[in-house]
């Protein structure tokens, strides 16, 4: 998009007080045609119209642009909040410190507020004309006093914190905003943190926000690149919507200037990531693969671009503290000419000295590209997140009203005539008949592949079939993609499947982290689905995990199991230490499970939600078209919006698993020397000595086949597999819900515009007497204004899209 980004509102706003004009102009040409009794409804028509236009142009000068921030492990996002905002008020540290939300609105005037949260144990309260520091140390005492504590308080509630900052990006970045533009900076929760409740209130603001995902470009490791990219895919669906609204920054990049063949291994870098981070969000995101592979991603250096605008800072003392951070972490940045010149005491730089390394460590940080590129996203996206909303509220409220009344009306008053009048109520008669079997059939064409899966799993359950119910799922989703007008959808209704390879995942990574911990020896349970559950149950799984190997149920007993026959009470008493610590696994593994699947199935379901309203709105879309072509004067319309808010939401999932082995009771023979005196033959029978017999005595044994980890884990992936049926079960009778919902509200809507239309009719017929002459010289050419005015109205909500 070209146009600066005031002008695309502008532009919309400019038709939409054009519309109000067309319906005056209507307005008083139709009234001077009308009798009196008509004033009524057009008055009531003018008021509501100029109260969406009143709204509609307040949304369009006053809109909200909201920044989400979140990141991978050591990303540096806190410090990009910072650069966002041109001084140092979000604490910063190598472990995460990100535990709560904080809040950032652009205001002249600075304040903290650290809102009161349940068992909060920091001080919370409002503090007026606040020192940056302040807000610095004041967040940073909250967020330490909440990380120490969290582990014996598992219910203490996620600090929640807001701060009004006049920021820079509103200052001096040049966004060409609509000048009453409100501004906030989300700053998201770590991974670890983000099932917090009052986070998780905060994340939902995100569906209507522009997101920068910062990714660690230091971090070498391939285990932990792994990691990071698996991270970059769990925060995208915490955010949700379309990776299209995200711009993904590779933060650190400075790293490679230190390379022998940099600008080399930069370059590949970049590309390896794009590609890598394209395929992980491909593979798990199949619904957005069109929006991926138009991905942003650009490359940052957060730190020394911060030191950039703090070294320029006119504060003496703050500028040289700045100063000497570039000069210790960031000479690679500097040019080599300058760094000749420039005193060893950072204090005795002079303000020429720090503008120049300011100018250089902002240049090769790539701050300025990347503030190109935000605002670049921000006047692409931006438009597409307020204006298409603002529009339909606007259309609900009055748009349509008009745009039917007007097209009707005069419909109805040509149609009025004793000749004609009859006719008219028999074609609307027909009308009602033809509309209720093209929705009947329409309605049925969305239900038939939903009830076949209904049938089909309830089928399974009943006969407790092999049958894959998931896979039955797919196949049957995947044809209806093949009929019309659902082929236009392309992946948009995957998560409706897709679901199971999530679950199955956050299970399998779970699981794998613990068979890892048992086989080796070394509990590690920092993979990132476990960092979603709460963190007193992972560290009761580290001990339990602990405890199996300390009783040996490590390393070869864990990699290919035991068969265990334990003779002496010790020997029992370890087999029955590991069959208890076995039966805790399961328990503390059903707790985190728990909270890891629960995570996930938030996820999936809101992307499951999201693929119903796209299918919902797909068929909206067709039947309001059919509709229309059937009864081309009625104007009828299904807003989106009127059935979207409709879609229930509510479902879960649930997953139980068992652990442990049975331990039987067995016999062993034992032998045991019984000692005896007898006579030597040699002394004549005189003399004896003790020999010793060899008898054998039954004993009991406790015996058990100690499983492997594989089998224990395999077991579990087994039992998980069971719950899919039910969660199919639980997927086709809600989807058949919604349909039912939807079909109820269609027809309701349908129903009442063509009982508006009739009413109508029947008062043109009593109040107005037409001849020829006046139908063909006046009603005629005002029926075709009415058309028109019909088309102008319709037309608004494309003006988004003939910009673009």
């Amino acid at each position: 998009m070209s146009k600066q980004l005031y002008k695309v509102f502008d532009e919309v706003e400019f038709k939409a007080q054009l519309l109000a004009k067309y319906w005056n102009n209507f307005y008083t040409e139709i009234s001077e045609h009308l009798p009196d009794t008509y004033q009524p409804e057009m008055q009531e028509l003018s008021i509501k119209l100029d109260e969406a236009l009143s709204n509609l142009v307040d949304q369009l000068r006053n809109p909200t642009l909201t920044l989400a921030t979140t990141g991978t492990t050591s990303s540096g996002k806190s410090t990009l909040v910072n650069l966002l905002c041109g001084a140092e008020i979000v604490p910063v540290a190598v472990s995460e410190m990100s535990a709560g939300a904080v809040t950032i609105e652009y205001s002249k005037e600075k304040s903290l507020i650290i809102h009161e949260t349940p068992g909060a144990l920091w001080e919370c309260g409002e503090w007026r004309g606040i020192r940056e520091e302040k807000i610095y140390q004041r967040l940073y005492q909250v967020m330490i006093s909440y990380i120490e504590n969290r582990e014996t308080q598992p219910n203490l509630a996620c600090p929640q914190s807001t701060i009004f900052y006049p920021f820079r990006l509103v200052k001096e970045s040049k966004l060409e905003l609509p000048q009453g533009t409100r501004v906030k900076i989300l700053d998201l929760p770590g991974l670890a943190y983000v099932g917090d409740q009052g986070n998780a209130d905060v994340i939902k603001q995100c569906r209507e926000a522009l997101c920068i995902v910062t990714y660690n470009s230091a971090e070498t490791d391939a285990h932990k690149v792994k990691s990071l990219l698996q991270e970059v895919v769990q925060q995208v669906k915490d955010l949700g919507g379309s990776p299209a609204r995200m711009l993904f920054t590779l933060n650190r990049i400075d790293v490679f200037r230190a390379d022998k063949n940099w600008p080399e291994t930069e370059n590949r870098f970049v590309e390896n990531a794009k590609r890598d981070i394209k395929n992980e969000l491909t593979e798990q995101l199949k619904e957005y693969t069109e929006d991926i592979e138009k991905l942003q991603v650009v490359k940052l250096s957060t730190w020394p671009a911060l030191l950039a605008l703090q070294i320029q800072n006119n504060d003496d003392i703050y500028s040289a503290e700045a100063c000497k951070k570039a000069d210790n972490n960031f000479n690679g940045l500097i040019d080599e000419d300058i760094l000749e010149v420039l005193p060893r005491n950072v204090q005795k730089w002079s303000r020429h000295d720090r503008t120049r390394v300011a100018e250089a460590l902002w240049k090769k940080s790539y701050a300025e590209e990347f503030q190109q590129h935000l605002k670049e996203h921000i006047t692409q996206h931006f438009p597409q997140l307020v204006i298409p909303q603002a529009i339909e509220r606007f259309n609900v409220a009055a748009g349509n009203a008009v745009a039917e009344w007007a097209l009707q009306t005069t419909t109805a008053i040509l149609r009025s005539s004793e000749e004609h009048y009859q006719q008219e109520c028999e074609k609307i008669s027909h009308i009602r008949s033809s509309l209720d079997r093209f929705l009947q059939l329409s309605d049925a064409n969305l239900r038939k592949p939903f009830e076949k899966i209904d049938t089909k799993i309830k089928q399974v359950i009943a006969e407790q079939s092999e049958d894959d119910p998931v896979l039955y799922l797919e196949s049957t989703i995947l044809e209806l993609k093949n009929v019309e007008p659902y082929n236009l959808l392309g992946e948009k209704l995957y998560p409706l499947y897709g679901w199971r390879r999530e679950l199955g995942q956050g299970i399998k990574q779970v699981l794998e982290a613990v068979a890892k911990s048992l086989e080796t020896g070394k509990v590690d349970l920092d993979s990132t689905n476990l960092k979603k559950a709460n963190l007193l149950n992972v560290n009761l799984l580290g001990r339990n995990l602990n405890r199996l190997v300390s009783l040996g149920y490590t390393a070869s007993v864990a990699k290919e199991g035991k068969i265990m026959e334990a003779k002496t009470d010790s020997e029992k008493n370890q087999l029955k230490q590991i069959n208890e610590e076995l039966n805790e696994l399961a328990i503390h593994l059903n707790i985190v499970m728990e909270d890891v699947l629960k995570q996930i199935s938030n996820q999936e379901l809101n992307r499951m939600y999201q693929a119903v309203v796209e299918l919902f709105n797909c068929h909206l879309s067709y039947i309001e078209e059919g509709a229309n072509d059937i009864a081309p004067s009625i104007a009828i319309k299904f807003p989106e919006s009127k059935f979207s808010k409709k879609v229930d939401s509510q479902l879960t999932f649930n997953f139980r698993f068992e652990a442990g082995f049975p331990i039987n009771k067995g016999t062993w023979q034992k032998s045991v020397q019984v000692a005896r005196e007898e006579r030597i033959w040699y002394t004549l029978w005189i003399a004896k000595k003790t020999v010793y017999d060899t008898k054998y005595e039954t004993r009991s044994s406790d015996n058990a086949e100690i499983p492997s980890v594989e089998n224990l884990l395999t077991g579990w992936i087994i039992q998980s597999k069971k719950g899919e049926a039910e969660i199919v079960n639980k997927i086709a009778t809600w989807l058949l819900e919604q349909i039912d919902c939807l079909k109820k509200n269609v027809d309701k809507i349908q129903n009442d515009i063509i009982d508006r239309y009739q009413t109508r009719l029947d008062k043109a017929n009593q109040e107005i007497t037409l001849d020829y002459e006046k139908q063909k010289n006046v009603w005629q050419p005002i029926q075709q204004k009415a058309q028109n005015l019909a088309e102008e109205f319709s037309s608004l909500e494309k003006v988004l899209k003939e910009e673009h």
